[in-house]
């Protein structure tokens, strides 16, 4: 995306309230736009989707019970917002996992919120970006082009 594409993208979404959203959660590491916004093929119904990383706190961490590694919230509101956010060390995980998701959470340039972490883990993404990453990518391609030749082919396909 470039800057006028996102300006575009901030000129229909409502940025206070997305960060009213996130914050109703744990404490954020980052929150970005992601899906249909993101991709360009957003529509005038489409919900928005907000994808990120949290902090868990000391006493979840170092309790008797397994942390919740993903939050997920849903406000229905002028328009849907969904987001969904790991823990800090989840998301690193599906980083070093040539999760191609993760790194477009990350460095989607439609950010929500952006904490110092949030740097930190924009510059070790950067050795995530791996051949199996690519290859994720290049069997995403293929998987969407077959299914542009399907009857029911829609814009998302």
């Amino acid at each position: 995306m470039n800057a006028e594409q996102v300006a575009k993208v901030w000129e229909v979404l409502d940025r206070e309230h997305l960060e009213q959203v996130v914050r109703k959660g744990p404490q954020p590491v980052f929150a970005t736009v992601s899906g249909a916004h993101l991709y360009g093929f957003a529509s005038p119904d489409s919900d928005v989707d907000l994808r990120g990383s949290f902090l868990l706190t000391a006493r979840e961490m170092l309790g008797l019970q397994p942390p919740r590694e993903t939050v997920t919230l849903r406000d229905a509101g002028t328009v849907e917002v969904d987001w969904v956010a790991h823990d800090l060390r989840k998301f690193a995980r599906l980083m070093t996992q040539h999760n191609g998701y993760a790194l477009e959470q990350l460095y989607s340039p439609l950010v929500v919120v952006s904490t110092p972490v949030h740097g930190e883990l924009l510059e070790l993404g950067r050795g995530c970006a791996t051949r199996p990453t690519v290859r994720h990518y290049q069997g995403f391609a293929r998987s969407r082009r077959r299914r542009l030749g399907e009857a029911e082919a829609t814009v998302k396909h």
